[in-house]
Formats: structure tokens, C-alpha cells, sequence
């Protein structure tokens, strides 16, 4: 090797590599998921090849977390983001369908926040056929039951539902028996509905989980 470093075999950059940039992809993939979906494909996926290979493979989504964390919300409504130019809610709505895509049809766990619509919903389901896991956090839409129900019968192997901030209605439960025998879980966190004028809907919401959902392991 001359004085400028030219003329170094292969062997002799590889002995210089990090050993850490050794790692089979499946442990990339590993270390990698405990970011969320959107810090993945905004940040992770361009600190090297190594890591943008890894963040392709359709097993690194399996597990879809779309919700958005402090410091990426932060990225997202910084003055000086290069994201500035995108309305911010449609932004994020790409994400997860880009996110969605990268399953190549393997998603079994999906965690939407705030920003998802009935469109985005769609494209989920259309492209999840082994979704088992669904999760709306804080949904500040209405969730109208035709939607609800048009969701669900695409749904045959969902097993638990995450609902915040949004009332499941009596057709959402009957659906939910009628369309996913396999449904083991229901989370509900509406607590903007309880009490008053929704006192009665919300017994006949116990009574139609009992009638409908005999499997049902956790409520």
C-alpha cells in the first residue's frame, strides 16, 4: 500500500470494517424495529447500505408502528425540516402506505394514529390479508359502522382490536363476531363518550360483546 492508501485489497478493508457491520440482516432487522415506521424510512433506512438493505426486507414489517414519536413530530413541524413542503398529514398518510407496501402482504400488526382516514384504512386491509392486530390511537374521526363492517370481513384472521378516543358501536361488535370467530381481544379507551346521553349505548355495547364474541379472552 502506497502512501496515499491506494492499491488496499478487499481482505485488508474488510479486516478495517467494524465487526458490528458483520451482523446477519435478521439482527439489523431486529435492532431496527424498535424505531417506529416513520423514523425507519426517514432517517434509519440512509445511514448506510447495510441498514437500507435491512429496512427492505418485507420481514422487517411484519410489525407496523405509525404512530409518531416526539422527536419525529418535531422533524415533521420544524421551520427548517425538509418536509416543510408537504401538508404534514398527507405526508404521514404515505408513510404508512409506503410502510404497508414494504409487507409485500405480510403485515399481522398495524398501530395508526391520529392522521388515518377511511382511505388509508382500505388500503391496509386491501393488502394485509394476515392482519391479526389492529390499532386505531386517537382517532379523532368518526368511525362510521358501513366503514367499520367493510373493514372487518376482509379481516377472517384478526385476533385483537385496539380502539382509542372513538365509540365502537352495537354493528361494530355484531361484525366483529360475525366476520373474525378468531378475535381473542377488544381495548377500548372512549372515554370522551361515557356517561350521559351515552349511558344506554353503552350497555347495549356490553350486552351485543356478550351475545357475539363467546371466544373473546380480554376486554
Amino acid at each position: 500500500m502506497n502512501r496515499n492508501g491506494k492499491g488496499r485489497n478487499k481482505n485488508q478493508a474488510t479486516a478495517n470494517s467494524p465487526p458490528w457491520l458483520e451482523l446477519p440482516v435478521e439482527i439489523w432487522a431486529y435492532i431496527l424495529h424498535k424505531l417506529g415506521a416513520i423514523e425507519i424510512l426517514l432517517r434509519a433506512q440512509n445511514v448506510c447500505t447495510t441498514w437500507r438493505r435491512a429496512c427492505k426486507d418485507p420481514s422487517m414489517w411484519r410489525v407496523i408502528d405509525c404512530r409518531v414519536s416526539t422527536s419525529m413530530w418535531h422533524v415533521i413541524h420544524s421551520k427548517r425540516s425538509e418536509y416543510i413542503n408537504f401538508d404534514k398529514w398527507h405526508f404521514l398518510v404515505e408513510m404508512c402506505r409506503h410502510a404497508v407496501d414494504r409487507s409485500q402482504g405480510e403485515l399481522v400488526d398495524i398501530r395508526l394514529e391520529f392522521y388515518a382516514t377511511d382511505e388509508l384504512l382500505a388500503y391496509v386491509v386491501e393488502r394485509s390479508p394476515k392482519l391479526k392486530s389492529l390499532s386505531f390511537v386517537k382517532w379523532t374521526l368518526k368511525l362510521e359502522s358501513k366503514v367499520f363492517v367493510e373493514v372487518v370481513q376482509n379481516l377472517p384472521l384478526l385476533e385483537e382490536v385496539f380502539v382509542s378516543y372513538s365509540p365502537i358501536t352495537k354493528e361494530n361488535i355484531e361484525a366483529l363476531g360475525h366476520y373474525c370467530p378468531r378475535l381473542k381481544l377488544i381495548a377500548m379507551n372512549c372515554s370522551f363518550y361515557m356517561g350521559g346521553y351515552y349511558s344506554d349505548r353503552r350497555t347495549d355495547e356490553a350486552l351485543a360483546i356478550a351475545k357475539n364474541l363467546p371466544a373473546l379472552h380480554h376486554l
